[in-house]
């Protein structure tokens, strides 16, 4: 038996194309295509496929978030790096008081 998908089951799953689409995960294009699929979707399968796609573990909010703070650290090291480098090159201790 198969199970045909309700118009609130379809208005879902466009929803999460739309937040998908808001949040960066997926392209517009990409969301033309699966909001196709999802209104074209004639078994619960095709739906949920759709559903599955947009439900997968990837880069999410939290994950930009951990990869901009670890980009940060690493700018700040690579400042404070030059700093000592040039200072050391110039015979300037820069740590000591003036």
């Amino acid at each position: 038996m198969t199970v045909h998908p309700s118009g609130d089951d379809q208005k879902h799953a466009a929803e999460l194309v739309r937040c998908a689409v808001d949040d960066g995960r997926i392209e517009v294009r990409d969301a033309g295509r699966l909001l196709s699929t999802t209104y074209r979707a004639r078994t619960r399968r095709e739906l949920d496929d759709v559903v599955g796609l947009l439900t997968r573990p990837g880069r999410d909010a939290s994950d930009r978030a951990a990869y901009l703070r670890a980009a940060v650290h690493i700018v700040l090291f690579a400042a404070v790096a030059a700093v000592l480098l040039i200072a050391a090159l110039h015979s300037i201790d820069p740590l000591s008081p003036h």
